[in-house]
């Protein structure tokens, strides 16, 4: 993922990540609450947000958007000044639009 990432980031002033699984403790969110010790290693990809997060240090002009969704809660977290998650939330059978992106070219 990081040499993707890397290449999508050198082409772009904004790099969108789309992922099921939240990338960061913080953005797996749970009744308004992050995911607790107990639950998280199930709800989140350390690894993932990793590598956003190391490329989002190597290219600060480029921000980054991450959208995912799984835990069913709602919520935004910045784990760095270019990176921001937005973490849909859902219920089961009644899926939605959760927000629109306008990239100007």
């Amino acid at each position: 993922m990081a040499p993707k990432l890397a290449a999508a980031a050198a082409m772009s002033r904004h790099v969108v990540v789309v992922t099921h699984v939240p990338p960061f403790r913080e953005a797996a969110w749970h009744e308004g609450r992050p995911s607790n010790d107990d639950w998280v290693p199930w709800f989140a990809c350390k690894a993932t947000g990793e590598a956003i997060v190391a490329c989002a240090r190597d290219c600060p002009r480029t921000e980054f958007i991450v959208l995912c969704g799984h835990t069913h809660g709602a919520g935004i977290h910045s784990p760095a000044a270019n990176v921001m998650v937005h973490t849909a939330g859902a219920e089961y059978g009644a899926p939605g639009v959760q927000r629109l992106f306008e990239f100007a070219p």
